[in-house]
């Protein structure tokens, strides 16, 4: 009986932790919606980028979006919660694979292929809160949380690497173990899309101030 029940326990445990992940796809089948032209902080376009999904897990902001993260120092492969300005925030960072080139990704008996500067690779086994086994473990990821894609110049997030952030309203988690397709947003020609952020900390009020002094005093002996 004791067997019978662990087997019956561990059964419901894989159940729970297979459908509690989901994967996030940024390409449509058969050429449609390819998402491209991801650039470096230089404004080329650019494969072997590192990514991933930045997810906000209590709300509909992101710290980082149009301002700066503070240096991601656990490297752009792990994922965990990011800072801004030395405080912590609900955006939960997900690495995902390298950007691909034109080669494309197969998908059953079809290509989907890509171009410069694309992410081709599905981001397989997002999880979700409760999955036992999976990403984003106590992160509180749930379904409807508004997520953006990130990518990295530098492929790595230490101070003064530059990162690139979008957001799109189509951008939210799926129900647990579904497959979501996002290319519908890139339909069309993709503009370049440049990696327009800096990791680092915003300088605190006390050191912005001394920095004022020291300006000041500068410009008064120069005078002198």
């Amino acid at each position: 009986m004791k067997y019978t029940l662990a087997a019956i326990l561990a059964g419901i445990l894989f159940t729970s932790s297979a459908e509690a992940t989901v994967t996030l796809q940024f390409n449509g089948s058969f050429n449609t919606g390819i998402l491209s032209n991801l650039a470096n902080a230089a404004g080329t376009v650019s494969n072997g980028m590192r990514w991933g999904i930045v997810v906000s897990t209590s709300d509909a902001t992101f710290a980082g979006s149009g301002a700066n993260y503070d240096a991601y120092n656990a490297g752009v492969t792990t994922e965990g919660f990011l800072s801004f300005g030395g405080l912590a925030t609900d955006d939960y960072f997900i690495p995902g694979t390298l950007t691909a080139d034109s080669s494309g990704l197969m998908e059953g008996d079809f290509s989907t292929p890509g171009a410069n500067g694309s992410i081709v690779n599905d981001m397989a086994g997002v999880a979700l809160t409760g999955d036992l086994a999976g990403l984003g473990l106590g992160a509180g990821i749930t379904t409807g949380d508004r997520f953006a894609l990130i990518w990295f110049s530098d492929n790595t997030s230490l101070d003064g690497s530059n990162y690139g952030f979008l957001t799109d309203p189509s951008f939210t988690i799926p129900s647990n173990g579904a497959l979501q397709d996002y290319g519908a947003a890139f339909a069309g020609a993709d503009p370049t899309r440049l990696a327009s952020n800096t990791f680092g900390t915003v300088p605190e009020p006390s050191r912005m101030m001394l920095l004022g002094f020291g300006l000041v005093g500068l410009f008064f002996r120069r005078r002198r």
